[in-house]
């Protein structure tokens, strides 16, 4: 057997087959959820960016105890133009 060769094949019970189409479908009625959570969240996730490179900018970003240091426009990342993306 080589690395290439990876699948074992196999039955699956009726049993284990419909547990597994419903388990898929409790999964995605998650993950459809959390999507639209997180779409409902975009204006605000804008302002918590938006909150904390201002933060990060004016009041600086703790290096090493209290040593503060202040982030430049120029070391701010770039915002994409993509939208987020649920990942799981």
């Amino acid at each position: 057997m080589s690395f290439l060769d990876t699948r074992i094949d196999h039955e699956r019970s009726k049993e284990a087959a419909k547990w597994l189409e419903e388990e898929i479908s409790e999964q995605l009625k998650r993950y459809k959820k959390i999507v639209s959570d997180m779409d409902a969240a975009s204006e605000k996730r804008e302002q918590w960016y938006q909150e904390f490179f201002d933060r990060i900018q004016n009041q600086g970003f703790n290096m090493d105890g209290d040593t503060r240091v202040k982030i430049p426009n120029d070391d701010l990342p770039v915002k994409p133009d993509a939208k987020h993306k649920v990942v799981y």
